[in-house]
């Protein structure tokens, strides 16, 4: 009984540790990988990436629907990239630049796949 108590704490005991949410110091040590861009700003990148899309539904890479989630996507980054440079004075911060990067190459991906006989990155 004693050794039922036991192993039922401890699997407790660990699958509480396991769902605690990470500290800070844990969160600092986790770091994006690093995507070199060039000197590509991410106006520059948001603007072109459009151009693909609009490309790629011309060439019938992207259906309407898959542009119309594409557009979509891209309206929603632009918004909160617009909100962040509000609420920082009109400057963004390193992580806040390194998320919108990663999501921008998270929707480039997604077109390259669809369109990958024409659509080259750039930088």
């Amino acid at each position: 009984m004693k050794t039922r108590l036991l192993c039922l704490a401890a699997f407790a005991a660990a699958t509480t540790l396991g769902l605690s949410p990470l500290s800070a110091a844990d969160a600092q040590m986790v770091t994006a990988p690093v995507v070199a861009h060039g000197d590509w700003t991410l106006g520059q990148r948001e603007d072109w990436l459009g151009e693909q899309m609009k490309t790629s539904l011309a060439n019938g890479s992207l259906d309407r629907a898959e542009f119309n989630r594409a557009q979509l996507e891209m309206d929603h980054l632009r918004q909160e990239e617009s909100r962040m440079r509000h609420d920082g004075g009109g400057q963004l911060t390193g992580d806040q630049t390194a998320e919108l990067q990663a999501r921008l190459d998270t929707m480039s991906d997604k077109i390259h796949v669809a369109n990958t006989s024409v659509y080259k990155h750039p930088w």
